[in-house]
């Protein structure tokens, strides 16, 4: 965009520095664990994750299977959301069609 002759340029890089995470530490066997099966209500991924979870307790042993829903596909799930599934020891977030 030109004003009195002079341009403007945007620049859309983030200005935010991106805090480092480190990554989980990884459980060794799901046997007697507690996985949360995390909806993202696209078509499907309900009977998608019902399918995994019935899996993990038929052949890994896992103990509970939570299941959670997000709003819908488009928007992040919330922090009370995430809270709830962080309590599992395994998370399993869908996306399916």
């Amino acid at each position: 965009m030109a004003v009195d002759g002079m341009i403007t340029l945007l620049d859309p890089t983030a200005e935010d520095v991106p805090e480092e995470l480190a990554t989980a530490p990884r459980i060794t066997s799901l046997s007697g664990a507690t996985v949360a099966l995390l909806d993202n209500t696209k078509h499907n991924s309900d009977r998608f994750l019902a399918g995994i979870g019935d899996g993990l307790v038929r052949h890994y042993g896992v103990a509970k299977v939570v299941h959670r829903q997000k709003a819908n596909a488009n928007s992040p799930a919330p922090p009370d959301l995430l809270d709830d599934v962080a309590s599992a020891d395994v998370v399993v977030h869908a996306v399916a069609d």
